[in-house]
């Protein structure tokens, strides 16, 4: 057999083409509008201006996701929506992903309003409980 043709199981090391995880997709996954190593956050801007110069600017979501720190995915990123991180720390963020924040200006942007961002995400869960018991009273 040849060694392309084996016979692969789950557990086994998949090598996929690093190009793959560069690529940035259109809403619906048909088309491949561009693509970005991951390396500076200004190289993701200047793609993305030049598809939004000449299709439809509604993407999958953006390659590297990875580079976001893992304390500032899931609430904090509905609060502020952070779209892509290059490896150095540098963030496109904001509603219209028109802003270029560090992590640490991001994470100092909620030690002072909350104390930290495991503080906010406190207060999210608090604020969650207060919610459902809310409704269970009702």
């Amino acid at each position: 057999m040849a060694p392309e043709a084996q016979r692969r199981f789950s557990l086994d090391k998949v090598q996929i083409d690093p190009r793959l995880k560069n690529r940035i997709m259109s809403a619906d996954g048909d088309d491949e509008l561009g693509s970005w190593d991951g390396e500076k956050i200004e190289d993701l801007v200047k793609e993305l201006d030049r598809i939004e110069e000449r299709s439809d600017p509604n993407y999958a979501g953006l390659p590297h996701g990875n580079n976001i720190p893992e304390d500032l995915r899931s609430q904090v990123e509905k609060d502020l929506p952070i779209w892509a991180c290059d490896v150095s720390g540098n963030c496109i963020v904001g509603e219209q992903a028109n802003k270029i924040r560090t992590v640490d200006q991001i994470r100092q942007r909620y030690e002072k309003k909350y104390g930290g961002v495991e503080n906010f995400k406190e207060k999210l869960r608090l604020e969650r409980e207060q919610f459902i018991q809310k409704l269970k009273g009702k």
